[in-house]
């Protein structure tokens, strides 16, 4: 086998060893949060996760009988398309229901990004300013294809910030000290409730702990109607 060949089998060989790192590393990430003393098919509040972490975002009435957690990816092509679906959806049933959102990131190329300017932007400005940025992630399907580059990310949150009305400095910050502000801590928090209620892609949404077959405008109006008639039983 000449020198050639071996160059190349080697390049190979460090590269699949770097991705299985990386995945391990990711991997790892998930497994080291606690999530053994959380109920994950209820709201997650600021008492279950103590101080310094990040509870649960929702919408609606918190005394709700009936209870939606959704799980999403920004990045996620599928759940972008169904954005404006379940805004509709939220607005019609919020008194009746509580809609609980938690991030299960993929590892698209924009997952991370996306999900730390959501998270970051709660810590700088609260539940008002997170939905704000929230809606703006949605807004258009940038964040679902290639990674998009430092330069056009930074100036899209830019105008995101000023959008929502938060300070750009404070945000930044709190991205960059995601390890220790509680952001990766949430991020991975969700990711593992998920796999644990058998979540395998996104969206994926459940109603009072059954998972919707299909998330698709008319499939998750029938099941919250259906739960909703239940609860009056």
């Amino acid at each position: 086998m000449n020198k050639r060949v071996w160059i190349v089998i080697s390049i190979f060989v460090v590269l699949v060893v770097g991705v299985a790192i990386l995945a391990k590393n990711a991997q790892q990430d998930v497994d080291d949060v606690d999530i053994s003393k959380l109920d994950g098919s209820k709201l997650i509040t600021q008492e279950d996760v103590g101080e310094g972490q990040i509870p649960d975002h929702y919408h609606g009435n918190p005394d709700a009988k009936v209870i939606v957690i959704e799980y999403e990816d920004f990045a996620c092509s599928h759940c972008n398309y169904f954005a404006p679906d379940a805004k509709k959806i939220i607005e019609e049933y919020q008194d009746r229901v509580l809609f609980i959102y938690r991030n299960f990131n993929l590892g698209y190329p924009n997952s991370n990004q996306t999900q730390f300017a959501a998270e970051a932007t709660y810590l700088v400005g609260g539940d008002e300013a997170y939905w704000k940025m929230f809606d703006l992630l949605w807004s258009n399907d940038m964040w679902t294809g290639q990674a998009v580059s430092e330069t056009e990310r930074k100036d899209t949150f830019e105008n995101y910030i000023n959008q929502v009305g938060v300070d750009l400095g404070e945000f930044n910050k709190a991205v960059e000290a995601r390890r220790s502000n509680g952001i990766q801590s949430k991020i991975n928090r969700d990711k593992a409730l998920g796999e644990k209620a058998g979540v395998t892609g996104t969206p994926t949404w459940f109603i009072n702990g059954e998972k919707v077959d299909g998330v698709t405008n008319q499939n998750v109006r029938d099941a919250i109607n259906k739960a909703l008639d239940e609860s009056k039983e």
